[in-house]
């Protein structure tokens, strides 16, 4: 369940376009959303889309993340992200997988966390892209 009360973070930041990562509301205004989910507070949709990328692509968006600024608000919003896709993977999947904030930061208004997973001797990386636009909350996850 997504907490809008985390919104306060995203007004932290300012709103200056985000260097060469992933805007996540530009991205998902132009290709669209694979789901969009009401916020407890009735009023906020939440937008996401996942991108399946290769493992170079990943690299340099990771190294992007990695130069990016760094504030304490952001590494806990990563770490509530981290919780709720573990919890996600035990109630859909019914397996537990150890899920680890590797890196994080903010363009402007553009959250970004680097999370990696191990299962079955094969590590993962995913990676997320938060904004909060003029509609509601966008997000998008990008995982090889």
């Amino acid at each position: 369940m997504i907490k809008t009360s985390l919104l306060v973070i995203f007004f932290v930041f300012s709103s200056h376009a985000a260097g060469d990562g992933i805007d996540p509301e530009k991205y998902i205004t132009n290709k669209g959303y694979h789901s969009v989910k009401m916020g407890d507070d009735g009023k906020t949709l939440f937008y996401s889309f996942t991108e399946r990328a290769k493992s170079s692509r990943i690299t340099i968006l990771q190294s992007e993340i990695e130069k990016s600024p760094k504030h304490i608000d952001v590494m806990k919003f990563c770490d509530f992200m981290r919780g709720g896709i573990k919890a996600n993977l035990i109630a859909e999947r019914g397996i537990s997988i150890d899920v680890a904030v590797i890196n994080y930061g903010y363009q402007g208004s553009i959250i970004s966390c680097v999370l990696k997973y191990m299962h079955e001797n094969k590590v993962g990386t995913q990676l997320i892209y938060s904004k909060k636009g003029s509609n509601g909350m966008y997000m998008v996850f990008v995982t090889d």
